[in-house]
């Protein structure tokens, strides 16, 4: 359960940053490609949850020798 909730977690922090980077974007006229902004989005959730699990992974590790 908490993989579940910490991919929730980095998933809306992900789509915050978005949505700010993009409104910031539009009010100054810049247009978005979609298609690579969503590639960037998804790889950089991946890498921030990856990240939070690994952290978890090894102080487990550690506790088990």
């Amino acid at each position: 359960m908490k993989h579940l909730l910490k991919g929730a977690a980095v998933a809306a922090a992900v789509l915050i940053a978005v949505m700010i980077i993009n409104v910031f974007c539009n009010m100054h006229d810049i247009h978005l490609d979609q298609t690579a902004t969503a590639t960037v989005s998804a790889v950089c959730a991946m890498l921030l949850y990856r990240g939070l699990t690994r952290n978890e992974k090894n102080k487990d590790d550690r506790n088990e020798k």
